[in-house]
Order: structure tokens, then C-alpha cells, then sequence
């Protein structure tokens, strides 16, 4: 990818008791199948330690109460933005409150992300021999290839990228999400990059962003260009051709390649799919 750090086509992700977080089974949202947790006090020094307040939505960002069932029934989120995620979500006692303040968070960024995609395709469509060279440049595309443009700049469904960003981040648990906005795993072989060093480190270091927007920014990028998600297009496109929407729970059929378990990670996408009703929420844009 022109100036930015190597992402590879296939993605190391860490198992622990994976599918127990995903089912709800567990009180704390710190099991995952994505990066590491935050390093953790030892005993001695949580009992020195002051204990830490109950956490609200509210406290987080004032605006981040809004209801979810309204944003799923009518496909708008309000513009409401986390830049980054500072204190811990487990301090929110109610499992389905946490999950909840996590989606809030995510909903808007993606909601802008592909309304950004949304109108980048509209260009396209609209005039494709007037398709702006940017275009091509920035989704690696040969300049005039109007068909692969087209498989590249289309939207990610919301209910794949809250399923990926809760699984790869531990609900925004992982120190990758709280210390680099790093809600998918994302990494880089360039050692000239900036990154956080995964204590299981084998010559890759995981991205740092600026802020959640810029990791969401990046993960759609990486599903809409990289060789290793050719398939991944293919079938999106295939799906418009038919007249159908691509939705997240088909699509994860075609997202092998970002695990080093991919007989497993299809099952526990659409198992967080169906537990948290995700797919209502395919569609959703930036209210205005």
C-alpha cells in the first residue's frame, strides 16, 4: 500500500476462551479472541490501590445514552464521537450495559465511514468516465478499471465491523484499543513504523492510530483493497449484481485470511452476530 505500513494478508489472532465471551457466559468482557488485555496490577498492588468508581455511558461522553433499538429502526445514528477510549469498560457493572456503551461508541464511526464510501461509489456510478484519478490511486485500482474500482469502494456491513471490533479488542478491553485505537488487530512488518510491540512478538509490531475513526478508516480500507479479501469482494459484488444487500453475517465466510484460526473465526463472528441481534443494524447512516 502506497506510503502506509504493511498490513499482511493474514492476521495472527490469540485465543482465550473465546467463545464464552461470546455468548455472555462470562461476567467480565475481558475473554477474546482478538490482542492482549491490559497489563494488570498484581495482587500486592490492587490491594494498595484505591477501588475505581462505577462507570457510566454518561461519563464516557455525555451524548453516549442514545437508544439503540431507535438507531437500528431507523438506520440514522446521532453524531456522536469517542475519539478514544481511556478508562476501562469493565468498570460498567452490567454486562448488556457494557456491550451496549461499546456499540455506541463504534455505531457512529462506521456510520461516517461508509457514508464517506457511499459517496465516493455515488461519484463512480454517476459518471464513470469522469471517476477522479484520487479514486483509483486511493483503493490501488489501475486508473480506468471502473469494474474493480467498483468491487473496492462499497460500504462494510455495520454488523461485520462491530463483530470484528468486539471480538479483535475484547470489547475495548485489549491494550491495543486503549493504548493505539487499535480496535482490529491491525498490524505492520515495517520496524520504521510506529506500533506497540505484542509480547508474543515474531518481527510485526500492532498499528497505533490517533483515534477510533482512524482505525476504522483503516480496517475498511485493508477489507477493500488487500489481495488477501479478493474473494471478499468478489462475492459483495456478486450480491449487487443479484439485487440482494451484502450483509455481515454472508460475509463472513470470506474472512479466512484475518485469522490464524479460520475454521473457527466465520462460527464466532456470526455467534456474536446473532447473540447481540447485530444484523439490525446493517444499513445504519450519520443522522444529519
Amino acid at each position: 500500500m502506497s506510503g502506509n505500513p504493511v498490513i499482511p494478508p493474514v492476521k495472527r489472532t490469540y485465543t482465550v476462551l473465546g467463545i464464552l465471551a461470546l455468548l455472555g457466559a462470562v461476567t467480565s468482557l475481558g475473554f477474546f479472541s482478538g490482542c492482549e488485555t491490559a497489563t494488570k496490577p498484581t495482587t500486592v498492588e490492587t490491594a494498595s490501590l484505591p477501588p475505581e468508581p462505577p462507570l457510566s455511558p454518561g461519563d464516557i461522553h455525555k451524548g453516549l445514552t442514545y437508544p439503540l433499538d431507535q438507531v437500528a429502526e431507523a438506520k440514522a445514528v446521532p453524531p456522536v464521537f469517542v475519539s478514544s477510549l481511556s478508562v476501562n469498560l469493565d468498570r460498567i457493572a452490567d454486562v448488556d450495559e457494557k456491550k451496549a456503551t461499546f456499540f455506541r461508541i463504534m455505531l457512529p464511526h462506521i456510520a461516517r465511514e461508509n457514508d464517506r464510501i457511499r459517496a465516493e461509489r455515488g461519484k463512480i456510478t454517476k459518471g464513470p468516465d469522469q471517476t477522479p484519478d484520487a479514486l483509483f490511486e486511493k483503493y490501488e485500482v489501475e486508473h480506468g478499471n471502473v469494474t474493480e474500482l467498483l468491487k473496492r469502494v462499497d460500504v462494510i456491513p455495520a454488523s461485520l465491523v462491530l463483530s470484528q471490533a468486539a471480538l479483535e479488542s475484547g470489547w475495548g478491553t485489549s491494550r491495543f484499543a486503549r493504548d493505539g485505537n487499535n480496535f482490529f488487530g491491525m498490524r505492520t512488518y515495517n520496524k520504521d513504523a510506529k506500533g506497540i510491540d505484542p509480547k508474543e512478538a515474531d518481527g510485526f509490531k500492532v498499528m497505533v492510530f490517533k483515534d477510533i475513526a482512524a482505525s476504522v478508516r483503516a480496517y475498511m480500507k485493508n477489507l477493500n483493497t488487500h489481495s488477501a479479501y479478493a474473494k471478499f469482494r468478489t462475492a459483495r459484488a456478486q450480491l449487487h449484481a443479484n439485487d440482494a444487500t451484502p450483509n455481515g453475517r454472508k460475509m463472513t465466510s470470506y474472512l479466512t485470511s484475518y485469522s490464524e484460526i479460520p475454521e473457527l473465526y466465520g462460527n464466532r463472528l456470526r455467534d456474536m452476530m446473532d447473540h447481540n441481534n447485530l444484523a439490525r443494524f446493517d444499513g445504519v447512516r450519520l443522522r444529519k
